[in-house]
């Protein structure tokens, strides 16, 4: 440790001798020289895989078992958790809250009971694999957990609850289940993060309302964030985290239910969309 404790003369009290001494943490300066150019990944060789909730859990047994089949057949190959979102249930229950006046951070509360519900539908199909439910507050468990051949089922959601920040626009959180497994990947240092949904990847333009939408392969977070996308597959907060990444520096965005394309992220080749940061801007 650089910080030498030293006893002060004038009252005998106990003081760590550092820069942020008598710093406020808030100071601009202070906050550049904490900078850490190189932070230690704490579980490298993680991957994330995000089962969307509206694309592939809503369809039921057509949409889910061919996912299972294949996270399943990944066993012992790859180290991964399994994140879970809420799904079509989710809007419902927004609409409702909203029609009761509730804040941002009820509805926040809300999402992630849904999410609890479909968390324990997955792990009921894959308990016989080897599943486990990890709760949020479990989450250092992780590594026994991957080191005994398990799989761990995650819900997605940041866990802010009530205390979820204001939105820029409305009431509805802006901290989604993609945002949530996304920033599990970048706090843990994970090797890739996996966003499972029922299209080919990014579009211009949504592929279901125009014949004419053009799939992206490979774009960087900045030229999403500086273009004109009426909407984006995952959450906008995403794309802004990435662009700022220490750790997980791309996502792979792939279609589920096309049996293969899991693996293929996994072993590195693009399945879809590669959205990557930028380390030119």
């Amino acid at each position: 440790m650089s910080q030498i404790v030293k006893e002060t003369e004038d009252r005998g009290r106990t003081h760590l001798d550092s820069r942020f001494m008598r710093e406020s943490l808030v100071d601009k300066q202070v906050l550049s020289d904490a900078v850490v150019e190189n932070e230690i990944a704490i579980l490298p060789y993680l991957n994330i895989i995000n089962i969307g909730g509206k694309s592939i859990i809503d369809r039921g047994r057509e949409g889910v078992f061919g996912v299972l089949d294949e996270l399943i057949s990944l066993k012992g190959k790859h180290k991964f958790v399994v994140g879970v979102t809420g799904g079509i249930r989710v809007r419902h229950t927004m609409a409702i809250g909203l029609d009761f006046g509730l804040p941002t951070g009820g509805l926040a509360m809300l999402v992630g009971a849904i999410e609890e519900q479909n968390a324990t539908m997955i792990y009921s199909l894959m308990a016989k694999e080897g599943a486990v439910r990890v709760p949020k507050d479990h989450y250092t468990d992780l590594p026994h957990y991957l080191d005994n051949g398990m799989i761990p089922i995650l819900t997605s959601n940041p866990p802010h609850h009530y205390w979820e920040k204001p939105p820029k626009n409305g009431v509805l959180p802006e901290s989604g289940a993609d945002f949530g497994a996304y920033m599990t990947a970048e706090g843990l240092g994970a090797r890739s993060m996996i966003f499972v949904k029922d299209v080919d990847g990014l579009y211009d333009k949504d592929p279901a309302l125009h014949d004419d939408a053009k799939h992206i392969e490979r774009i960087s977070a900045q030229e999403i964030l500086a273009g004109d996308f009426p909407e984006l597959i995952v959450d906008r907060l995403v794309i802004e985290m990435l662009a700022k990444a220490r750790h997980v520096k791309e996502i792979h965005i792939v279609n589920g239910l096309k049996f293969g394309n899991i693996t293929k992220a996994l072993d590195g080749q693009n399945a879809g969309t590669i959205i990557y940061k930028d380390e030119t801007k």
